[in-house]
């Protein structure tokens, strides 16, 4: 069974088609203006069916749109989508949006109703896609191969401008320090440490003073040890 969304009489010749060529059998769903309100409309229509026909030319939806809720639709209950529109303009924004997402049964409407008819009983015999002998096809793909390599360069593009700024910023920040600087910032880190440890020592010394009777001596063998450590650590004699 097929389903045809769109108008009975425009589709009068395809019903013809189908019903004496290929002998099925074809219900019709007056489309709607918005097809995203009549999804669940064509869900249940469209059960037990083999195909789904779509008159693309009755939605005002935009391309992206449309696409989007045939795949919907093909996906939940594997009708395959069939797609009336015209395709001698390969950059036809519904042909390209369709061939993206690999919905590839399109009627060019632009031709006799006579060859529409053969479209359409060469798509629901699988001669297209065991041939793929359709030029407006072919050339609609390359649009879509095209832009895919535009959007991919545009990308490279940003992204490369990205790592060039923050290689120049970083290159910015190191000039500002200079060599100065630097060693400024490293002479600092190893005096916090040396301060670190004399103060970590001096508590020391002061805890042992409290705990011994002779502080004074004590407090003076520490101190000489201490300025030992401290001359060791500068590199100076003690």
């Amino acid at each position: 069974m097929i389903l045809c969304v769109g108008d009975s009489v425009k589709l009068g010749h395809l019903r013809e088609a189908l019903e004496q060529r290929l002998h099925q059998e074809v219900t019709f769903l007056p489309a709607a203006p918005d097809i995203r309100r009549q999804e669940n409309d064509i869900l249940l229509a469209a059960q037990g069916t083999d195909a789904i026909i779509y008159d693309t030319d009755a939605y005002y939806n935009d391309s992206e749109e449309l696409i989007g809720v045939i795949k919907r639709i093909w996906r939940t209950n594997h009708a395959a989508p069939i797609l009336l529109v015209p395709t001698d303009n390969p950059k036809n924004e519904i042909v390209k949006a369709a061939l993206a997402v690999q919905i590839k049964n399109i009627i060019n409407v632009a031709l006799s109703p006579g060859e529409q008819k053969d479209q359409l009983e060469k798509i629901l015999t699988g001669y297209y896609a065991a041939n793929g002998d359709r030029e407006d096809i072919r050339a609609a793909e390359d649009e879509v191969a095209e832009d895919t390599r535009t959007l991919t360069s545009f990308v490279g593009q940003l992204y490369d401008a990205k790592q060039r700024e923050e290689e120049r910023e970083h290159t910015v920040i190191v000039r500002k320090k200079g060599t100065p600087q630097v060693l400024l910032e490293a002479l600092g880190t190893v005096i916090r440490v040396l301060f670190g440890a004399v103060s970590i020592a001096l508590m020391a010394i002061a805890m042992l003073a409290l705990l011994y009777d002779n502080t004074r001596e004590l407090l003076l063998q520490n101190l000489q040890q201490l300025w030992q450590e401290i001359c060791s650590m500068l590199g100076i004699g003690g």
